[in-house]
């Protein structure tokens, strides 16, 4: 059996040599002629995965790495009858991590901030759960949402009046609520004018060049991008004018990227009727060499605590210090992305009283 992955996909060769033969290529320029002989393909968003990609192979099953399916042309799939998986929320922790630091370097983890969080699935969600537990007043837009799974479920009009708003919604193009172009011009109009908004979901969710036009007009408004229109070929102009800027990397952390791989090693093999205790085994031996043992870390207090685990700041840097080698350097800054541990991988030691709980609540150990 013949498997085609994404080289960035960790753990790809030590996982899946275990099902055939495992042949790494980079996602963003996978071709036709790459897959023809696959049965197996794996991939993540970078990669389309259409009829163009597919058509005169042998594949029959698409795993993507990664919590979104846009890149999947799922009726092109169905209709040929290929399988196909996604790691929904793999990597979610990793984004709140991303937002609790961004937020944190503007100051804003504090019980005067209100959020609307666009999107309470799998990161959104769990986003939620971190702010409520700092003490912020949240608004959660989804209209897929009920009352009871979200107690602070909010109209989108909740966005006009909130000092932060949290983009995490999947890009969608029709239905009856379609994400694309969502923040145009005229809703980015009536954000507050000293409104924090930040994408770490699909980049065109947002209109970029709506956002940059609101921005110049509008120097009190910070936008922060992680995903952007046209990736990688991005809006320099918009860069300039943002208070950080990332290469797509919010969801990079060192946990999310390997939970990616193994929730598809998992989906591949039960596809494959492989005896449970033996898929098992195989992620057992590799968690045990991946993840390690927690890392003491002393607390202080909330926002610094947070910091000292990621500073958003070094990944705009390298992103603003690469500008003159786009769109070609985008993908280069993920690939070789430093190992990012999530809030769970640190035991907080000397915790005040007050603010073990929080702590706890948005991720953190707490040593005994």
């Amino acid at each position: 059996m013949i498997l085609v992955a994404d080289e960035n996909i960790p753990y790809a060769q030590q996982l899946f040599s275990h099902v055939g033969e495992v042949r790494l290529l980079p996602g963003r320029t996978m071709t036709q002629e790459d897959v023809k002989d696959a049965d197996i393909l794996l991939v993540r968003s970078v990669t389309a995965v259409n009829e163009q990609l597919l058509s005169g192979s042998n594949v029959k099953f698409v795993g993507t790495c990664t919590i979104g399916t846009d890149h999947l042309d799922k009726i092109y799939m169905e209709s040929l009858g290929i399988h196909y998986a996604s790691a929904p929320g793999c990597n979610a922790y990793g984004v709140v991590q991303y937002v609790l630091g961004a937020l944190a370097k503007l100051d804003k983890l504090n019980t005067q901030t209100t959020v609307s969080i666009v999107g309470c699935g799998n990161v959104g969600g769990r986003l939620y759960k971190a702010l409520k537990a700092i003490g912020l007043t949240c608004h959660c837009v989804d209209p897929f949402k009920t009352q009871d799974e979200l107690p602070d479920l909010a109209e989108f009009d909740s966005v006009y009046t909130s000092d932060v708003v949290c983009v995490h919604t999947p890009l969608t193009v029709d239905g009856p609520h379609p994400t694309k172009n969502l923040f145009n011009a005229e809703v980015l109009g009536r954000l507050k004018e000293d409104v924090v908004l930040l994408n770490a979901g699909r980049g065109d969710v947002i209109d970029n060049t709506a956002l940059l036009e609101r921005i110049k007009t509008t120097p009190s408004f910070k936008g922060i991008l992680d995903v952007w229109q046209g990736e990688p070929d991005i809006n320099l102009e918009l860069l300039d004018h943002l208070a950080f800027g990332t290469p797509h990397i919010a969801g990079y952390s060192y946990e999310g990227r390997v939970n990616g791989s193994f929730m598809i090693f998992s989906a591949l093999t039960e596809y494959l009727n492989w005896d449970l205790t033996q898929s098992e085994q195989i992620l057992q031996d590799i968690k045990t060499e991946a993840f390690g043992e927690p890392v003491s870390l002393k607390a202080s207090d909330i926002q610094s605590t947070i910091l000292s685990t990621y500073d958003i700041a070094e990944d705009d840097q390298k992103l603003r210090e690469s500008k003159t080698l786009m769109p070609g350097v985008f993908d280069q800054l993920r690939k070789n992305y430093p190992k990012r541990r999530e809030l769970s991988h640190f035991s907080l030691t000397d915790v005040a009283p007050e603010l073990a709980a929080t702590l706890s609540g948005i991720g953190f150990l707490l040593h005994d």
